[in-house]
């Protein structure tokens, strides 16, 4: 028989339309879990003198006496440990004392169980921390018996360390078969006594991290020799492994709190690892906690999610988190640390690198968040998210750091008695919240479940893990809490239909429960899924050796594969639902798989053909405007391409920053040949946009560049746009050419022949007053008078729209005039008909009302052939911190003569300011006597802060719209919103390009983005690679599969070419801001 039955269920469905929550918390009066981790500082011992004195214990579940039921072990950090053998029927019996487990006057943190020695028993690992010394200090190894006792055996097996262990994973890291270990150590240093150094995480540390090397049983440390981080600055709280990139060899996931960067190691095929986390991960958690990985959309690719500290609320935010200064991040990521960021991380792996979305997706604010567990919690088939949350005393509520820490405090206290720490530790505020539940919708979002689910109740929850404790079918959950009992959770789903199926892997050699082992479901309706046996999770605490997998309602599977620890594969067929099965290794047939790994190196591109990097001039917008979420002076490059002498192969311009010339590369037997002048006269400018046209019909192509940028005074002869005319292969500059009524940053420029007269003009967009973010800018017409001479003219209708960033021309109302759509920060969808004389706003006679939004650019085609053009539109995304009825007031709100603007998100129809009280009493000095309390800040709207004569003679502008759209014409006079998909809206489009990739007859659309320029506190738009979506006609979008461009960095412009002459070939450039122009063959 290929594998075992155990259990078939024969579930009574109860009603299909059952309402009660899904989870039952259990009494314990009922089950007699009554394990409560209570803590009780002292003067001497108080998370003064031991910063990880809140962090709780941990949970480990696991069949201690094979009989089929799941035990519970839950570590306690004063108290003693509790076992609790699972008798049946929910109920439980404490055996820690008899077993001999219970870890007496030490500090437990986390546990795992494991059969160490494989002889059919679990045997228990528990991490210690805390004070040292005491009986038994180090970490604990309790061989099992099998008559319900266990005997300790760490030093045997070389596993007594002794430090601030954490936790601890077990696992084959070299492929000889048996498991291997790392221990979670975190550092015995205080984090004050460290600067951003280079290189501190290569010193190794005796009480750092180890990576352990099973040799017959005794544990030996190989960090050093294997590629891993031992370091002082190591401050480790989750141990996370899985396959991340596919090669069927397990990767570790290190997340460490305070300044160090998190740790992804990549397995180098057994022979040590690759720490691999600033190639792969764009964004992480500045204050990591516990993390868990797992396949959450069903594509048989594990993600990541990481948790941090970031409160869910805005009010809470401004009262209980700390942000680092823009120059602190800098110096960090410089120095070696990355980017890190205060929130949670949610990583999804697209099988070629990582994409942080926790903010699309509604993640990335749990509270102070212990770990999140990933696992299917209602039978639906897809991985659901829980996340523990809470710590008993707000270590960083901003009243209590200001205004009681501080030094005159102490002091007072000193003189006033003897238990001065205590007596501090006192007045920390101390609030239980809500641990968090989000329901995965299948289709990549998340919903709040919590209440709905009976998951609500407020504690200080830490470890937690997830199993079958009753063998009904679906996951129970258990929560270890301080200063109150451990929740233990039934859960109901068996109630709702949906089907389940229980995997147990027995008799791998050396590793007798399969730890490693990835299985794949595949169903007969095409579905499928992927668990990992890998049971340290989340934070402190492990999983039984069970795989659950929900099948969701019409559950038939069609066949199940097994990926060993030794990288052989196994399949089974005709296996029914509702059971619990055990696979045994030795009885069913395997054959050898030797996958290749699926992550791309960054820049991998092919031979560039063009040497051109831009380097963009040190300048920080903040300096000057304090309270702008992100800068605005990284707009380029550009590139421009045409064959501009006759044979047959493109030429290219391409912009520099200001202090960088810019340059053009013609083509030529030999290569290309950079051409430097006459451009280098103007490399004090800032070339965001140009364009080849020919501007005085003589045949060859005349050259504009607009300059722009914020790095200059608005008085600078250096933001005047220029113009290059074309004579016989000769670009001279024309001063004379252009004649603007002042001085502007330029933001957007286009060509069209506006008066039919054969000529093309220029339609040219003011970006934003280079002094005042938020002031709106013009739309100037250039009317060509046919020699490359343009007369200016400013409409009236055009004047002070917006802060415009792109324009396109093209005929909206098929009168053959040449009619205009502006988009722009701020403001909406602007179509302006060309009545001759004068230009007629229809944004909101054709459908384009509510359109505000922080648009980048626009390209026009007409998708679905109705001889209308549609607008393709890039915009901030949904990943962010833009939302919409997000508003800014721009007034001298301080009255010296300088305009500043406030930005505020809208929660409940009132506005508050999303400034954090410092910054903003730094820009406004005189409301510090008003806003004295962070508590008090935290709740005030900006009504509540300026009076109402400011506010109503401020200007303000609102966002309707995050989401890069499409606007498909359904008729002449209308037109429909399709959001682009929601990958690409995981960060900004700032570039877009329309071609025929592959032939079919159909436009393509090209995107690229990212802006990194971005205060901490807000987070950077960065999860972007560039796209493209593929064009489909009969999809409702015009396009319909996407794919990963892998490019790296702030994409700011595209040019397709083809790749040579005769080749089909084609060749994409890539304008990336502070970096080499990328060219890869896109076919």
């Amino acid at each position: 028989m290929k594998f075992k039955l155990l259990i078939i269920l024969s579930i009574c469905l109860v009603s299909c339309n059952y309402s009660d929550p899904k989870f039952e918390k259990k009494s314990s009066k009922v089950t007699g879990i009554d394990f409560q981790n209570t803590l009780e500082y002292t003067e001497d011992f108080n998370p003064y003198t031991y910063r990880n004195f809140f962090n709780g214990g941990g949970v480990a579940l696991g069949d201690i006496n094979n009989d089929g039921l799941i035990d519970i072990y839950l570590t306690g950090n004063i108290v003693d440990n509790a076992l609790y053998l699972n008798k049946g029927n929910w109920q439980f019996e404490n055996i820690a004392s008899e077993a001999g487990v219970l870890c007496s006057d030490n500090w437990s943190t986390g546990a795992t169980f494991v059969d160490i020695n494989n002889d059919g028993f679990l045997d228990l690992y528990v991490t210690k921390s805390g004070k040292p010394g005491g009986n038994n200090r180090h970490n604990e190894l309790f061989i099992n018996q099998g008559d319900l006792t266990f005997i300790e055996s760490s030093n045997e097996y070389g596993l007594d360390i002794e430090g601030l262990s954490v936790h601890a994973a077990f696992f084959d890291y070299d492929g000889d078969l048996d498991l291997d270990a790392y221990v979670l150590n975190n550092s015995i240093r205080s984090v004050g006594t460290y600067d951003l150094i280079k290189g501190q995480r290569e010193i190794p540390s005796d009480d750092g991290n180890q990576l352990l090397q099973n040799s017959n049983n005794k544990f030996i440390n190989v960090s050093s020799i294997e590629g891993i981080y031992s370091s002082n600055i190591g401050f480790g709280l989750g141990i996370t492994i899985s396959d991340f990139n596919g090669d069927l060899w397990p990767d570790l996931f290190i997340s460490n709190d305070f300044f160090e960067k998190d740790y992804l190691y990549l397995n180098n095929q057994g022979i040590g690892f690759s720490e691999e986390s600033s190639n792969y991960f764009d964004a992480l958690s500045m204050g990591s906690m516990g993390a868990d990985a797992a396949d959450m959309d069903n594509d048989l690719i594990p993600d990541l999610i990481v948790t941090e500290m970031l409160p869910e609320s805005l009010n809470r935010q401004k009262n209980k988190q700390v942000y680092e200064s823009y120059d602190k991040f800098v110096l960090a990521g410089n120095k070696g640390y990355h980017k890190q960021y205060p929130r949670n991380a949610f990583q999804r792996n697209l099988g070629n690198t990582f994409y942080e979305v926790s903010r699309q997706l509604g993640l990335s604010a749990t509270e102070w968040s212990w770990a999140a567990l990933l696992f299917d919690m209602d039978n639906d088939g897809f991985k659901d998210v829980y996340v523990s949350n809470g710590i008993l005393k707000d270590l960083l509520d901003r009243d209590y750091l200001t205004y009681q820490a501080n030094e005159e405090k102490i002091a007072q206290l000193l003189r006033s008695g003897t238990e001065v720490i205590t007596d501090l530790i006192d007045l920390m505020p101390s609030k239980p919240i809500k641990n968090a539940v989000f329901k995965n919708n299948g289709d990549f979002t998340f919903n709040d479940k919590r209440t709905e689910w009976g998951l609500d109740e407020t504690s200080f929850s830490n470890g937690s893990a997830y199993g079958d404790l009753d063998n009904d079918g679906d996951l129970d959950l258990i929560v270890n809490n301080v200063n109150s009992e451990a929740f233990v959770y039934e859960n109901h789903s068996e109630v709702y239909e949906n089907n389940f199926l229980s995997i147990s892997l027995k008799n791998f050699p050396k590793n007798i429960n399969a730890i490693g082992s990835k299985v794949i479901i595949y169903m007969s309706n095409g579905n499928k899924m992927m668990s990992e046996q890998f049971p340290s999770r989340g934070f402190q605490s492990s999983v039984p050796n069970r795989l659950h997998f929900g099948l969701g309602k019409d559950a038939k599977i069609d066949s199940l594969e097994i990926y060993w620890p030794n990288r052989k594969r196994s399949v089974l067929e005709d296996i029914e639902y509702n059971q619990f099965i055990e696979i045994d290794y030795q009885e069913i047939s395997s054959v050898d798989v030797n996958p290749e790994p699926t992550f791309i190196k960054k820049d991998v591109d092919v031979d560039s053909f063009i040497n051109f990097t831009h380097n963009e001039n040190y300048y920080i917008d903040f300096d000057s405007e304090r309270l702008l979420p992100q800068m605005f002076s990284n707009e380029g490059p550009c590139i421009s391409s045409y064959d501009l002498n006759g044979d047959d192969i493109q030429d290219f311009y391409l912009g520099g920053a200001k202090g960088q010339k810019s340059s053009l590369f013609l083509s030529s037997k030999n290569g290309y040949n950079e051409i430097l002048e006459p451009f280098s006269l103007h490399k004090d400018s800032e070339d965001v946009q140009s364009i080849f046209f020919d501007a005085d019909n003589d045949g060859d192509k005349d050259l504009y560049v607009a300059s722009g940028g914020k790095a200059f005074s608005k008085l600078s002869r250096t933001l005047n746009d220029r113009f290059y005319r074309n004579n016989s292969g000769t670009f001279t500059y024309e001063s004379s050419a252009l004649n603007f009524p002042k001085f502007f940053s330029t933001g957007a420029v286009t060509t069209g022949d506006i008066n039919n007269d054969g000529y093309l003009d220029l339609i040219v967009g003011e970006r934003f007053d280079v002094d005042n973010y938020g002031i709106p800018g013009s739309v100037y017409i250039l009317i060509n008078n046919g020699n490359g001479k343009f007369t200016t003219k400013s409409p009236k209708e055009l004047q002070n729209i917006g802060m415009i960033t792109d324009i396109a021309f093209t005929d909206i109302n098929k009168d053959d005039r040449g009619d205009i759509v502006i988009v722009g920060e701020w403001m909406p969808i602007s179509v302006f008909l060309n009545q001759d004389s004068n230009w007629k706003f229809i944004s909101n006679d054709i459908g384009l009302q509510e359109t505000s939004g922080i648009w980048q650019n626009i390209e026009t085609t007409d998708l679905n052939n109705d001889g209308v053009p549609d607008l393709i539109v890039g915009n901030m995304g949904l990943n962010g911190f833009y939302k919409p009825k997000m508003k800014y007031y721009l007034n001298d709100f301080d009255k010296n003569g300088r305009l500043e603007a406030i930005f505020t998100y809208s929660i409940n129809n009132e506005d508050f300011p999303i400034h954090d009280k410092d910054e903003l009493i730094k820009q406004l000095p005189n409301l510090k006597k008003d806003l004295l309390y962070y508590r008090d800040y935290s709740n005030k709207t900006i009504q509540d802060i300026f009076d109402i004569d400011q506010l109503d003679n401020s200007l303000i502008r609102k966002i309707d719209e995050t989401r890069s759209m499409i606007f498909m014409s359904d008729d002449i006079n209308s037109y429909l919103k399709v959001p682009m998909p929601q990958e690409v809206q995981y960060s900004s489009v700032h570039a877009l390009d329309l071609y025929d990739i592959n032939s079919d007859g159909q436009m393509d659309l090209l995107l690229g983005g990212n802006q990194y320029l971005v205060k901490p506190q807000y987070g950077a738009f960065d999860a972007s690679k560039g796209w493209i979506l593929y064009g489909n006609q009969e999809s409702n979008s015009g396009f319909d599969s996407l794919s990963s461009l892998n490019i790296y960095g702030e994409i700011r412009d595209f040019s397709i070419v083809p790749a040579t002459k005769s080749s089909d070939s084609l060749f994409l450039l890539a304008g990336i801001s502070n970096s080499k122009i990328i060219i890869k063959n896109v076919k």
